[in-house]
């Protein structure tokens, strides 16, 4: 009490301006306890003052006291309704709810706020994401990782090179692996090459390192370069391959064939890839290759031969297009369809006699790159989206240059809930576009089909897949569906015309379907509300800020807050 007393002595010897001034420096030094006493005596002293009522709730919202922070912005907005549109008094009540939401025992709420965080794109995320880059929950860690990689700031890269050293959960490792590449962070490259040499490292992590050494070169001398390919760790020969593609170093061309004939398959389908796509070799080169006895290796090859129109390839895509197993069979019509126009004739042949599904499904995306046998495809598209049962997914595990669909082997993921589920439905979202970018009339209907799936949202990740090919044609599908008689329809073609269209037309619609809305939905509103940014959405967001549920109100503040700032 003395010191309130004090406090208050004190205000009342300055004038309101003097009283702005020093709480806005308490809070400019984060001392939040001394700026909300001296605003709280501001605001007594001069109770008619605007500028004092709004630095008192500036002051609630940065201590934490959110409930009081709002309950004075209502009572001020009854009276001066054109703050209801002031935006920097909206987005500090905003951040009050997001830096409260990351000191919550409950993980949910602290991961929400996380992401909603980095989503207002706002320099005021910095701390947080650093703190939550230290969180006890490897999940919230590894998803503040991958935050933390669109920004650039001293503390974040600091922290990253701790992690790097020091953790020890697979997920995160991952997340610093890749953030390392986007942040061209070269001091980070010993210790990836070192991961990259190791027996010891999976492969999925020797791949990420690879991957995000490339992204820190600039360029490498072909000393370097033979360093890496005559090194006795095939992780670092399988680098130089990389390297080799990636800069199209034509002077590493008899290296790189060389590594045709590694010893570790990994390498060698490395080295054709290289080969397929920048030096376009002998036959010669790949022969031996093509007799492999992995079959990626073969397969890859057999790609390769296409690509120089050596005959052998045809005969042996036929040997691995009829194979006793049918991942081999997938894997072939995968890589026959990424052959291009080279390899029309054949797979518009196996289209036809090839009894596997699968085979099919593979082909007629590659037929429909080429628009040949585009009703045929379509036919195969639409009785494959309408028979399959089983879940489906893309595979990149053989060979990273070709996209496989094919059952599902995708395990759960504690970061995304139902994640089998979501990658399922994403890989079915990305045929139901191409049918949108040949403009088949079928593509509503199956649009139609997908959105009906009431135990699915439509969400930012799933509706970018939609929008991946052809956004143009994609969203001509969506908007006639804004319409439907169906409210889940309604509602789910509003979320992607917002999120992937930032259609303000949708806007109204969305806040009218946000109070019968079950919770997971309701988060989607506000995520897709915050992506068109209007401020006829201002009102609506601060009043979400009073919801009974964490989660909600965080995502209401994020959204409140790229509203705010667009």
């Amino acid at each position: 009490m003395f010191w309130l007393a004090a406090a208050a002595l004190l205000a009342s010897s300055f004038s309101e301006n003097e009283g702005l001034r020093r709480v806005r420096a308490h809070l400019l030094i984060e001392d939040v306890s001394s700026a909300l006493s001296e605003a709280e005596s501001l605001a007594s002293q001069y109770p008619d003052s605007l500028e004092a009522q709004k630095m008192l709730i500036e002051a609630l919202a940065a201590s934490g006291q959110e409930e009081q922070a709002l309950s004075c912005w209502n009572k001020l907005t009854f009276h001066k309704p054109d703050l209801l549109y002031d935006r920097n008094l909206l987005e500090e009540l905003a951040w009050g709810v997001l830096k409260k939401g990351t000191q919550s025992t409950q993980y949910g709420v602290r991961l929400a706020a996380t992401i909603g965080s980095f989503l207002t794109r706002d320099t005021k995320a910095i701390p947080i994401l650093l703190k939550m880059m230290r969180d006890s929950n490897a999940v919230i860690r590894s998803v503040a990782v991958q935050m933390a990689s669109a920004f650039r700031d001293a503390p974040l890269k600091d922290e990253m090179s701790r992690l790097m050293q020091e953790e020890k959960v697979w997920i995160v490792r991952l997340e610093v692996m890749k953030a390392a590449g986007l942040l061209k962070m070269k001091e980070l490259a010993p210790h990836l090459q070192t991961l990259i040499q190791s027996d010891k490292t999976p492969m999925e992590e020797k791949q990420i390192a690879i991957a995000s050494l490339l992204e820190m070169y600039d360029r490498i001398s072909m000393d370097e370069f033979k360093t890496l390919s005559s090194s006795n760790r095939a992780g670092l020969r399988h680098l130089a391959c990389m390297i080799a593609t990636h800069f199209q170093m034509e002077e590493a061309k008899d290296e790189v064939i060389r590594l045709i004939q590694d010893a570790h398959p990994a390498v060698r389908i490395a080295a054709l890839n290289a080969f397929g796509m920048i030096y376009k070799g002998k036959e010669s080169d790949i022969a031996a290759a093509l007799q492999d006895s992995d079959p990626a290796v073969a397969i890859t090859a057999s790609w390769a031969a296409f690509l120089i129109d050596s005959p052998l390839a045809e005969k042996s895509f036929e040997k691995w297009l009829s194979d006793s197993l049918p991942e081999n069979r997938r894997l072939a019509a995968a890589a026959l369809a990424a052959v291009g126009k080279r390899g029309v004739s054949l797979a518009t042949k196996e289209l036809k006699e090839n009894p596997d599904p699968y085979v099919k499904i593979n082909l007629a995306l590659g037929l429909l790159g080429q628009r040949v046998e585009v009703k045929s495809c379509c036919e195969l598209l639409v009785q494959f989206l309408e028979s399959e049962k089983r879940m489906v997914m893309i595979d990149q595990k053989p060979n990273p240059l070709f996209e496989i669909i094919a059952p599902s082997q995708v395990r759960h993921n504690d970061q995304i809930p139902n994640f089998p589920e979501a990658q399922d439905q994403m890989t079915r979202l990305s045929l139901v576009s191409l049918l949108a970018l040949v403009e088949d009339p079928r593509a509503l209907p199956a649009l139609k089909t997908f959105l009906q799936r009431k135990n699915w949202g439509v969400t930012g990740v799933a509706a970018a897949t939609l929008l991946h090919e052809g956004d143009d044609s994609a969203l001509s599908v969506v908007k006639q569906l804004v319409t439907d008689p169906d409210p889940n329809i309604r509602l789910q073609a509003c979320l992607v015309l917002a999120m992937f269209g930032k259609d303000e037309s949708v806007l109204l619609d969305l806040q009218g379907a946000y109070a019968g809305a079950e919770h997971e939905k309701k988060l989607v509103i506000l995520e897709a509300l915050g992506k068109i940014g209007n401020t006829q959405s201002f009102s609506f967001l601060a009043g979400c800020l009073k919801e009974p549920f964490p989660i909600l109100r965080v995502a209401a503040a994020a959204a409140l807050i790229q509203s705010v700032n667009r």
